[in-house]
């Protein structure tokens, strides 16, 4: 396969798993009435991303919840022989409150390197009014714009990760939740979820050994600049993944949505997503304290 097109198919696996891991919000519902803040509570996920069952990268979550507020932070990165064709890292924060109104995000800032000559750090700041994005360097926010309008209810890229693994738009029906309207400062799209069935699942090392919601998602471009597979006329793959219900003590609905493996078919290969270790409140599930 030619190095560009390698390159382009392993960023969008990235993309994809940012996407999908962190991306599922809500309208608001009754159900978020019921988030009260609570004791202080954490969780600590980390996952391993493959293509063609070769490892390529690692990315985590982790989260803390106290008097009802959220502090989130991810970290991304590119490893192994992929490393060699395309290197990335990316971090990733976003605080904000959770309550009555459900999530409220405050700040989103993100900072991406591929090489010591392209970095990128964007951040949005919410509040009353329309979002405001601060990016170094910067890009035009007029060539494709975003309106106020399309920017309404949605949210940052880490402050929906929070709201799908607080459980605030999950219902009997739905069980991995609906929709994820998401606003990163550059595009707005939605995350779509479809429940399919329950199924049982054992992960690895015992951190999981039950029964798991599985459903598809879709990625819905709304306005904004458009991710390179679009823009060039390609359809975005179907991805599955597979969910799961954790207790955990802390958390603003007291358990957590926590996602257990994702894949989808590129047409080239499968790219993949499973989880390698999750801690709730310090401890980490298959033995041991975090």
């Amino acid at each position: 396969m030619p190095e560009p097109r390698l390159r382009q198919l392993l960023a969008a696996a990235c993309v994809s798993a940012a996407l999908i891991i962190p991306a599922l919000a809500g309208e608001p519902s009754a159900k978020l009435a019921s988030l009260e803040p609570a004791k202080p509570g954490t969780l600590d996920v980390a996952y391993s991303l493959a293509f063609w069952g070769i490892p390529f990268g690692q990315t985590n979550y982790e989260a803390k919840f106290a008097d009802g507020a959220y502090d989130v932070g991810s970290h991304f990165k590119t490893g192994g022989v992929v490393s060699v064709f395309w290197q990335a890292e990316i971090d990733a924060n976003a605080n904000g409150h959770y309550g009555g109104k459900g999530i409220e995000p405050a700040l989103y800032d993100s900072y991406s390197r591929r090489s010591e000559e392209k970095k990128e750090r964007v951040k949005v700041t919410f509040g009353d009014g329309t979002p405001q994005v601060f990016a170094d360097p910067p890009y035009s926010l007029t060539k494709y714009p975003v309106s106020d309008e399309e920017k309404k209810h949605a949210l940052d890229p880490m402050s929906a990760a929070t709201s799908i693994l607080a459980g605030v738009t999950a219902d009997a029906q739905n069980p991995c939740g609906k929709l994820a309207p998401v606003f990163d400062g550059r595009r707005r799209y939605n995350i779509e979820f479809t429940y399919v069935k329950d199924q049982k699942i054992k992960l690895d090392d015992g951190l999981f050994d039950g029964t798991a919601h599985l459903c598809t998602i879709k990625y819905h471009q709304i306005a904004g600049y458009k991710p390179k597979m679009i823009k060039e006329g390609q359809s975005w793959p179907t991805i599955y993944g597979l969910f799961a219900d954790v207790p955990g003590g802390g958390a603003p609905n007291g358990h957590y949505i926590v996602a257990l493996k994702l894949w989808a078919d590129t047409g080239w290969g499968t790219v993949s997503v499973q989880l390698d270790k999750l801690s709730v409140n310090g401890t980490e599930m298959g033995g041991g304290k975090g």
